[in-house]
């Protein structure tokens, strides 16, 4: 897998894995969630945070159903529901 995208996708859908595994619902900001984001060192906060601006701005991205965003000021509030 070479895409930038999808490499941060994958490695955003294990955390969620993790996530769930552990808190079943949850929520935090950009850095909680990237500390659960441990799979794949070629992904890093902005390329998390690009794609969590995508959710907030309502754009459906395969593989992460039961994540949300909601952009406040300059921060996101994270929901996972799954």
């Amino acid at each position: 897998m070479d895409n930038k995208t999808e490499i941060t996708i994958e490695a955003v859908k294990e955390a969620l894995d993790f996530i769930e595994d552990n808190w079943g619902t949850w929520e935090g900001d950009i850095h909680m969630l990237m500390a659960n984001v441990t799979s794949d060192e070629r992904v890093t906060t902005h390329d998390v945070r690009r794609l969590i601006h995508a959710l907030s701005e309502g754009e459906f991205i395969e593989g992460l159903l039961g994540l949300s965003a909601e952009k406040i000021g300059e921060n996101y509030i994270i929901n996972v529901n799954r």
